[in-house]
């Protein structure tokens, strides 16, 4: 299953390498409302980067995330990270009729796909008139390994929860933004950065589509080892201390600083990546997401060091909350909660 059908009212459900996060929505009068969310973490080894090593540990975290949201919704909408995914938009002939474009793109995919067609997942769906000529259309062609999409269906079934959408990362996040968010219409080219767990990516917006994604192995997890290795702190007990801030004097200079600057380098990285990819313009606006974006002054840091105009994304500045989502917590935890806000967009839009 990897669909881009649109379905009513679903769970989004981000599963990346340190927690699974969850979030539903409503829309009604014009207004979009938060009506769910929780937070699970996930146990030291159950994902590593990206990939799901175990699905028992994730589904086990599933169960408690929809406990804690008290969500009466059990159909849901899953993400593939991009970096294992093959996402092309190809030209097709406009002429060929709905009923056999399935077998033509099913043709052509082959020659995108470095995998055996049996051992893929893929879907498709038709942009629109291609700007190469007006007898073509573009067709958005997404696939990857069925493995990538099992294990991930057997933690959420594990839960109890019916998977209606498996969607790739970037796609949630250009509907997120597409939808929620004015300042890709506003800009011509945007790039977020999302800071997570194990892994940092970007993708980069132009005129609201995301033309560039990419991922690096660097995240908070690495902050967090530093703290045990220097303060000789149980993994758990570091990653407390990190978020409550209760640790000795010298670590902002000693250990924050150090990191901070490794995340500049970072965000450098991928905007040379992105140079070196591209003939068009500069980024004119950088946001930045994921736990990491938290850290104080690091959107101030990026901007110094890159002269482009950086602030956290808050896709939710205009959504209203349910009463029984805690306001102050779910602030906390914004700059997590791009995916499964996008994910859950696709039963809404």
């Amino acid at each position: 299953m990897f669909s881009f059908n649109k379905k009513g009212g679903l769970l989004g459900i981000d599963i990346s390498s340190s927690a699974v996060k969850l979030i539903e929505l409503s829309y009604k009068g014009g207004t979009y409302r938060v009506d769910s969310y929780g937070v699970a973490s996930l146990p030291e080894g159950a994902a590593y980067e990206r990939d799901i090593v175990e699905a028992d540990p994730v589904g086990e975290a599933i169960k408690r995330v929809l406990k804690q949201s008290r969500t009466k919704t059990r159909h849901c909408a899953l993400g593939i990270p991009s970096s294992m995914a093959v996402n092309k938009v190809i030209a097709m002939p406009a002429s060929i009729p709905a009923s056999e474009m399935e077998a033509q793109v099913t043709l052509e995919a082959e020659q995108y796909i470095p995998y055996p067609m049996e051992e893929v997942n893929f879907d498709f769906e038709i942009l629109g008139p291609s700007s190469q000529s007006p007898e073509m259309v573009d067709v958005l062609l997404a696939a990857t390994r069925t493995e990538n999409v099992e294990i991930r269906l057997a933690a959420a079934e594990m839960a109890g929860l019916t998977v209606d959408i498996i969607d790739l990362e970037s796609h949630a996040i250009e509907l997120l933004f597409s939808t929620l968010v004015d300042d890709v219409s506003r800009h011509s080219t945007v790039a977020l950065v999302d800071f997570g767990s194990s892994m940092t990516g970007v993708n980069v917006f132009e005129k609201g589509r995301v033309v560039f994604s990419r991922e690096q192995a660097f995240g908070g997890k690495q902050l967090t080892e530093e703290i045990m290795q220097r303060y000789g702190l149980p993994y758990s007990e570091a990653g407390l201390a990190k978020k409550n801030g209760n640790l000795p004097e010298g670590y902002i200079p000693e250990v924050l600083d150090p990191f901070r600057e490794n995340m500049v380098r970072q965000v450098q990285r991928f905007l040379q990546f992105y140079h070196a990819s591209t003939q068009q313009g500069s980024v004119d606006k950088i946001l930045l997401s994921g736990g990491c974006a938290s850290i104080p002054g690091i959107d101030e840091q990026i901007q110094d060091a890159t002269g482009i105009s950086t602030t956290l994304a808050n896709p939710f500045s205009d959504i209203v909350l349910n009463s029984r989502v805690n306001p102050a917590r779910f602030t906390s935890d914004i700059p997590a909660m791009l995916v499964s806000t996008g994910l859950a967009l696709r039963g809404l839009t």
